[in-house]
C-alpha cells in the first residue's frame, strides 16, 4: 500500500504539471491528427471541441475514442459519444474516462447545438464531473457547463470560439481547488475542396496561452491525411482518416518533446 500511495503522489504531480485536474480533455481522431486545432470545425467530434460544430449534422451518429497517453497504461483516456439531429437542433451525449484504479476522472455530458441561418451556429453543453482517489480520499463530484459559436465570415473562412467552465467551479473543499476555466478561439480556411487549414489559441486560467495549427488534405473521396503542431507543451501530430461506407476510422499519433508518443484512435458510425 505504501508503494501504491507513493506512486499515486508521483502520478498526480506529473499529471498536474501537464493539465489541471478535471481539465477539458479533447477527443476525436480527426482533431488529434491536426494537433487538436479544431474549435472552428463542423462535424461529429465537435462534441468535444466546440458543440456549435454539431449544428450541421444531418444523421444520427455514434463514436468511440481511445488514447494511450505517453504509452503509459495509467494515463489511458477513453470516450464515447452520440449525436441525434432533430427539427429543433442537434442533441448530443458523451462520456469520458481518464486514469486508472488509484486515480481517475469521469465526465458525463449533455449537449445541444443549433444553426441560426446559414452562417452562424451555437452550442451548449452541461457536464457532470467525478474524481476518484483511492483509500480514504474517495469521490468528489461537481457540475460545469461550456458553450461556443462558429461563424462563417466568407465562403470557406470560419471563426470559432468556445469557453469551458466560465464559473470556475470548485472540485472540492481542499485548498479551494477549482476546475480550470479554458477559452479557445481560432479560424479555419478551405483552400479547396481537398485542403483545409486550422489555427487556434487556447488560454487556461492555470497555464500560459497555447497555439495550435493543423492541416487536412483529402487524398481521395475516402482517404484523408493530417498534420499539426502545438505549444505549451511543444507537440507534433500526424494522422489519417478512412471512410468505409457509414464507418469513419481516424488514427493519429502525437509526440511530446519530453514524454514521448501518444497514439489515438476513433471510430464513428453514421446511421441511415
Amino acid at each position: 500500500m505504501k508503494h501504491a500511495l507513493t506512486f499515486l503522489v508521483i502520478f498526480v504531480t506529473a499529471v498536474s504539471s501537464l493539465t489541471a485536474a478535471n481539465d477539458n480533455y479533447p477527443f476525436g481522431g480527426r482533431a488529434s491528427g491536426m494537433g487538436n486545432a479544431a474549435v472552428p470545425l463542423y462535424g461529429f467530434w465537435a462534441i468535444s471541441h466546440n458543440q456549435a460544430g454539431l449544428a450541421r449534422l444531418e444523421t444520427m451518429s455514434a463514436g468511440v475514442y481511445f488514447e494511450n497517453r505517453f504509452l503509459a497504461r495509467e494515463l489511458n483516456f477513453g470516450a464515447g459519444a452520440l449525436a441525434y439531429p432533430s427539427t429543433y437542433g442537434v442533441l448530443g451525449f458523451n462520456f469520458t474516462h481518464f486514469g486508472f484504479d488509484l486515480y481517475n476522472e469521469t465526465k458525463v455530458s449533455l449537449s445541444y447545438a443549433r444553426s441560426f441561418g446559414e452562417r452562424f451556429s451555437s452550442g451548449l453543453q452541461l457536464n457532470y464531473h467525478n474524481t476518484y482517489i483511492a483509500d480514504d480520499y474517495g469521490n468528489t463530484a461537481s457540475f460545469t457547463f461550456e458553450l461556443g459559436f462558429i461563424f462563417e465570415i466568407l465562403p470557406g473562412l470560419h471563426i470559432g470560439a468556445h469557453i469551458f467552465n466560465p464559473t470556475r467551479t470548485p472540485i472540492g473543499d481542499f485548498a479551494d481547488e477549482r476546475i480550470p476555466t479554458i477559452f479557445r478561439t481560432g479560424f479555419s480556411y478551405e483552400f479547396s475542396d481537398r485542403v483545409i487549414l486550422v489555427a487556434e489559441t487556447e488560454k487556461s486560467i492555470n497555464h500560459n496561452p497555447a497555439f495550435r495549427a493543423g492541416v487536412e488534405y483529402q487524398i481521395t473521396e475516402s482517404l484523408f491525411l493530417r498534420g499539426g503542431i502545438g505549444t505549451q507543451p511543444t507537440t507534433n501530430a500526424f494522422g489519417f482518416g478512412m471512410k468505409m461506407g457509414n464507418l469513419t476510422i481516424d488514427m493519429a499519433m502525437s509526440f511530446h518533446h519530453i514524454l514521448g508518443y501518444s497514439p489515438q484512435l476513433s471510430l464513428m458510425y453514421k446511421f441511415r
